[in-house]
């Protein structure tokens, strides 16, 4: 298993602090990138404000918040770089 993993997080505007002050508490597990701001509208035009949260995260600490928080873990996308694949390109 990989060290280290992408990780994305889609947070409503309301959700948002509380959650990146959990994400933040993780202080070495996980490595902030970047927070987007974004939007989505519905057929009768209501607006839906987010969050997106991009960094790495250990693997490890992955596991813990799927099986201990069920609430993050619904908002958490993991991406995976196999090391082979890795590998290929560092030659």
């Amino acid at each position: 298993m990989n060290e280290f993993a992408l990780v994305e997080f889609l947070f409503t505007i309301n959700e948002y602090p509380a959650e990146l002050g959990k994400l933040i508490a993780l202080d070495k597990d996980f490595k902030l990138i970047q927070c987007e701001d974004e939007f989505d509208e519905d057929e009768d035009g209501i607006r839906f404000e987010y969050k997106r949260v991009s960094g790495k995260i250990n693997t490890m600490t992955a596991s813990v918040i799927k099986l201990q928080n069920p609430a993050l873990a619904g908002k958490m996308r993991l991406s995976y770089i196999s090391n082979e694949l890795k590998d290929k390109y560092r030659r």
